[in-house]
């Protein structure tokens, strides 16, 4: 390629030679030959350039060669900053599903316990009074976190309630909001007196409509819009049913509180909370069958869902609890009021339609109390196999309460345990029995140590933002999408779709 042009073959024509495929001569050496070009083979790019310039050029370009341009710099890359306290709030509040109202109820739970200790002193109410402001505050943080997200983030709800297992824990927001209502009941009542009891009333019935609409909503989404099978039932099941156990309790506490000032609005809330007992605790002993079952043919549940066996604790506890407090007042709205439930004749004089109410009372009391014997039975089953079931599984996974596997299920061990606990010591004051009191003061302490080591736990995570997973938001594939989102023109920040930016 060298002699391009320099002889002609005989019998052929001179033709003008080629242009050359290079730019003219007044631009540099990397410019006409590219870069690429000088990069790869630089001898064979200048061998074929000078066969097509001058002597005199080619001897001035050898002379004085062309340094190959530097390497294109790499493309930059933004640098790594430390997310911001607000964007570390967001993506909290979108991974905060309702089990974290679990917190509420396990710090409820142990305020109310410690208030109310069979072995008391006032140091301990103290100690109970200061967890009761802290769970009231937990509450507020917890119920602003879950309305931004619900209110920000699209479709999330919906997504939440259709979850096989995080819908379930809906049940948690009214189970958590009881106690508060019980420790106004507690606390509020004695010092302020009657404003506070019609102010706890409400929070109740707040409280019973919510747990009936998450109770039997929850089955009808269970039997129309989720898909279960005997694999991945898990006692989880029960939280939107105890719910309804719960609030009939509450209303046994509410209306002890209510009896002083307005006998007959006392006798009501009593009736309404049978009634919302039996919403909740016949259909629990369906619940806990299908899981026995389960639990026999399929064996104990998986490491992470392992603390969900202390769950049938709850109904069995609290549905004892409640059943014989709300004996005790009817008992006590007969004999010191005078209102109640009475079956003497029409016409029947006033002292048979006293002595016919006392009767009932009488009735109502003995019969909730055998009731409450039966169910606390129950319970003792439930809580001697559950750490039978986690004591067995200890020995193939000693990390089990290691700080790298924490997460919100443990917490699912506070409250069952402590509602067993307010049984025994219900059952302790109308037995007057020194044995029931020992073991619910070892049961209440025992609640009070395991809250202290997951508050501890969950502080732990919550600090490095481990502990926020919400599982019902893979359905959206990694992007969620997001109301009001922030649209800002830049290389930092590209701008988002017109359909979400509208939405």
């Amino acid at each position: 390629m060298s002699d391009l042009g320099a002889s002609v073959p005989p019998g052929m024509t001179s033709s003008p030679p080629p242009q050359p495929p290079f730019p003219p001569l007044t631009r540099s050496l990397s410019e006409a030959i590219g870069v690429e070009a000088v990069s790869s083979s630089s001898q064979r790019s200048y061998s074929t350039s000078t066969s097509t310039i001058a002597p005199s050029q080619t001897k001035s370009l050898a002379s004085n060669p062309q340094p190959p341009p530097p390497p294109p710099p790499p493309p930059s890359q933004p640098a790594r900053t430390r997310p911001t306290l607000l964007e570390r709030l967001d993506k909290a509040c979108l991974n905060l599903p309702p089990s974290f109202f679990s917190i509420n109820m396990g710090t409820g739970i142990t305020s109310i316990l410690l208030y109310n200790l069979p072995y008391n002193a006032r140091w301990l109410q103290i100690i109970g009074t200061i967890i009761f402001v802290l769970n009231v505050v937990i509450f507020v943080l917890l119920a602003l976190g879950n309305i931004v997200r619900y209110v920000r983030f699209k479709g999330v709800f919906t997504a939440v309630s259709s979850h096989t297992l995080a819908g379930m824990f809906w049940g948690c927001l009214p189970m958590g909001l009881v106690t508060i209502v019980n420790m106004i009941a507690f606390v509020c009542v004695p010092a302020w007196g009657y404003r506070w009891a019609l102010f706890a009333l409400g929070l109740w019935w707040i409280d019973v409509v919510i747990s009936i609409l998450v109770n039997l909503g929850m089955i009808f989404m269970m039997f129309t819009r989720q898909k279960h099978a005997a694999e991945t039932m898990t006692a989880a099941w029960l939280l939107p049913i105890v719910s309804s156990v719960v609030a009939a309790a509450s209303g046994g506490v509410v209306s002890s509180a209510l009896a002083p000032f307005d006998p007959v609005l006392a006798r009501s809330t009593v009736i309404v909370s049978y009634v919302v007992w039996g919403t909740g605790v016949p259909l629990a002993m369906f619940i806990i069958t299908l899981w026995i079952y389960r639990t026999a043919t399929l064996g104990v549940p998986a490491t992470g869902a392992l603390p969900s066996v202390f769950l049938p604790l709850g109904p069995c506890g609290q549905g004892s609890f409640g059943i014989m407090l709300l004996g005790k007042v009817v008992r006590e709205l007969a004999y010191s009021y005078g209102v109640g439930f009475s079956i003497a004749p029409a016409g029947a004089t006033s002292a048979v339609v006293t002595a016919s109410m006392q009767n009932v009372a009488d009735s109502v009391y003995a019969g909730g109390l055998v009731a409450g014997l039966v169910l606390w039975g129950l319970g003792f089953c439930w809580y001697i196999l559950a750490f039978a079931m986690i004591i067995d599984h200890l020995p193939s996974r000693r990390d089990f309460f290691h700080h790298s596997r924490f997460s919100i299920g443990l917490w699912a061990i506070t409250f069952p345990i402590g509602v067993f606990a307010t049984a025994t010591t219900t059952l302790a004051t109308e037995l007057n029995s020194p044995a029931f009191k020992v073991l619910g003061t070892l049961l209440s302490v025992q609640v009070a140590l395991h809250w202290l080591y997951v508050s501890v736990m969950t502080l732990w995570k919550c600090f490095d933002g481990t502990i926020f997973v919400a599982p019902e938001l893979a359905s959206f594939g990694g992007h969620v999408p997001v109301r009001w989102a922030r649209h800002q023109v830049g290389d930092e920040e590209k701008a988002q779709p017109a359909s979400s930016a509208q939405a």
